[in-house]
């Protein structure tokens, strides 16, 4: 197999067909004059000094193009899901029997990788986020007390990490169910922690009205 003109030289003998070198003289670069020539059409033609319809050099790859379309989409439907339940779909939907190992390696040359996944509560809107944030978003933050319900139970199962494109978050769309659980109700503000509510159970609509009604309504400045 003869060998391959590198990219740079091929752009040189573009350069210097424009300044109107002769044929054979350029070849003096390395390679033929018919090389010349076919590198001189290319560009002509397509724009470019490599040709775009060449096969990929090594050898052929076990998952081809529509299988990792494929395991893309698992993950987009199941950010959490695990090597082997991929396998295993692949397995069922393209009839393709690969290793968790080559699985792993074509994920991460298609830069998708595994991480540490933060949860999002199903019932989230960003559309209504967003709008919240643009018209609210010039009120001085000493203005502001933010209260938010934490918890921690024993029954949680929410797998932790996930898989999505390298260089961006792993977010994943969960149904949160409470169980029985101890629940911290804070009000913070910018200086810090105003008030605090630590009980167990989930805190409902009566307990919320109840600490705000108590303790960040009396501690407020209004």
């Amino acid at each position: 197999m003869p060998r391959r003109i590198p990219d740079n030289v091929r752009e040189q003998i573009v350069r210097w067909d424009g300044e109107g070198k002769q044929a054979p003289e350029i070849a003096h670069a390395g390679c033929s004059v018919r090389t010349v020539f076919n590198i001189l059409a290319l560009h002509r033609e397509h724009d470019t000094v490599a040709n775009p319809f060449a096969r990929q050099p090594g050898r052929k790859r076990v998952l081809d193009t529509g299988d990792l379309i494929y395991l893309t989409s698992l993950i987009d439907a199941r950010p959490k899901i695990y090597l082997d339940e991929l396998q295993e779909q692949l397995l069922q939907a393209r009839n393709v029997d690969i290793s968790i190992a080559t699985i792993s390696r074509s994920l991460r040359n298609w830069e998708i990788t595994n991480k540490t996944a933060s949860s999002s509560a199903i019932e989230r809107n960003e559309e209504l986020c967003a709008t919240w944030q643009a018209e609210y978003g010039d009120i001085p933050a000493e203005y502001c007390v933010w209260l938010d319900e934490a918890s921690v139970d024993n029954k949680t199962y929410h797998r932790k990490n996930a898989w999505s494109k390298m260089g961006s978050a792993a977010v994943c769309r969960a149904t949160f169910i409470c169980g029985t659980r101890y629940s911290v109700l804070p009000a913070l503000t910018s200086e810090g922690i105003m008030a605090l509510n630590i009980l167990e159970g989930a805190i409902n609509k009566e307990r919320f009205i109840q600490f705000v009604n108590e303790q960040v309504v009396r501690l407020s400045n209004f």
